[in-house]
């Protein structure tokens, strides 16, 4: 992991971190413990709702959101509620059965992963710790990890 900070707390513990989301499509709190357990893999997306890498990583994932159907899909901001909500909207991320996107006001996540810019993406296979990109995954890369076709 080329430029990891070695005492980043993600390289530490290989579990999903505890965190609180408040959630776009309709302000309710979602937690590390209040995620829907039926899908095997976890993707946590730190990103900007203003980042043009965000709406790019965005934008490519939902052209293949059929291959994702077994990946939560975690979207994590600390921007105002508002511009979540507007990128949500943008990029039809809510309303999805394994999306869920919000703000963290609490600053949890991205205190774990100590991202350096954004999108930042974390996956994790049944809640433990398989890679990080600190500049965005190639939906490609994702698939075959995820062995989707």
């Amino acid at each position: 992991m080329p430029n990891v900070d070695p005492s980043a707390p993600y390289v530490l513990n290989p579990h999903i971190p505890e965190f609180s989301i408040t959630s776009a499509a309709d302000g309710k709190e979602i937690t590390n413990k209040t995620i829907p357990a039926n899908y095997k893999y976890t993707c946590i997306i730190i990103f900007s709702p203003d980042c043009s890498h965000c709406e790019h990583e965005a934008d490519e994932l939902n052209k293949n959101a059929d291959k994702f159907k077994n990946v939560l899909f975690i979207w994590d901001s600390y921007r105002e509620m508002d511009a979540i909500k507007k990128f949500a909207g943008k990029y039809n991320l809510i309303g999805k059965p394994n999306v869920v996107i919000g703000r963290d006001p609490a600053f949890t996540i991205p205190t774990f992963f100590r991202p350096k810019m954004t999108p930042f993406v974390a996956l994790y296979d049944n809640g433990n710790f398989v890679k990080v990109w600190e500049q965005g995954v190639e939906v490609a890369e994702l698939m075959k990890i995820i062995g989707a076709k």
